[in-house]
């Protein structure tokens, strides 16, 4: 069995269903290493859903998996197929998700997450990343304002049909308005002007949205209540909104 830490497993999956949301693009990761091909089901179609990405500066790729298959059924394929050669491959569990499987091949490390499509078959999410080497992650973060005592749990940075963005996932022991006021001064001395600075009601109590505009560079931030008397922060900067 491969030796991959759990953290990063959970990292990575965390990645792949944001990348999820993201439409699909374009141009592939000139940056990704030449990987052995991902393996598909014969039963299975596959479809970009971010070709070029970076997650904490590592590069990323994902494609969506439809098959008529169910997801334990593909689960074994890829069992199967990763199960011939070392280091073969590990299983672990993502929440919302049925089943997952990793392993690592060359200077690639893959992942698939499966779960039923409502009618008897598959959805899944396939990834592909280059195996951090030494120096190679980046400090989440690096660049961004951050309130004291913040966190950066994911900073992704991902390029779609000519368009640059980033996103960020922050969590800070600060108050939702107390983390709105220092990200309202911080962004505005950078140089950001706000077009919007609205409080809204959610499912998680009273929160901030904002969009702020730099140039050709917008920002948005939604700051919601997380962990009691903190909050997290969601932050996309993109540079042709």
């Amino acid at each position: 069995m491969p030796t991959f830490s759990l953290r990063f497993l959970r990292r990575a999956a965390w990645a792949v269903a944001l990348a999820a949301l993201a439409p699909a693009a374009l141009a592939q990761n000139k940056s990704m290493p030449a990987c052995p091909e991902f393996p598909v089901p014969e039963a299975g179609q596959v479809k970009w859903v971010a070709p070029d990405m970076t997650f904490n500066g590592v590069p990323l790729q994902v494609k969506e998996l439809a098959s008529r298959e169910s997801p334990r059924q593909v689960l074994e394929f890829y069992k199967r197929n990763w199960g011939k050669a070392q280091p073969y491959f590990h299983e672990y569990q993502v929440e919302g998700w049925e089943a997952a499987i990793a392993t690592l091949r060359k200077h690639c490390f893959y992942t698939v997450q499966l779960k039923s499509d409502g009618r008897g078959g598959a959805y899944g999410l396939l990834s592909v990343s280059a195996r951090p080497g030494n120096g190679s992650l980046k400090t989440p973060g690096a660049g961004f304002a951050l309130a004291p005592g913040s966190r950066v749990i994911n900073d992704i940075d991902h390029y779609d049909g000519g368009k640059n963005g980033r996103t960020l996932l922050i969590l800070s022991n600060l108050a939702t308005e107390t983390n709105a006021d220092f990200y309202r001064r911080a962004l505005v001395d950078a140089g950001w002007a706000a077009i919007l600075d609205q409080a809204v009601d959610t499912a998680k109590g009273a929160s901030r949205v904002m969009v702020l505009k730099r140039g050709r560079h917008e920002t948005h931030l939604s700051i919601t209540p997380y962990g009691g008397a903190g909050s997290s922060v969601l932050v996309t900067v993109v540079d042709k909104p």
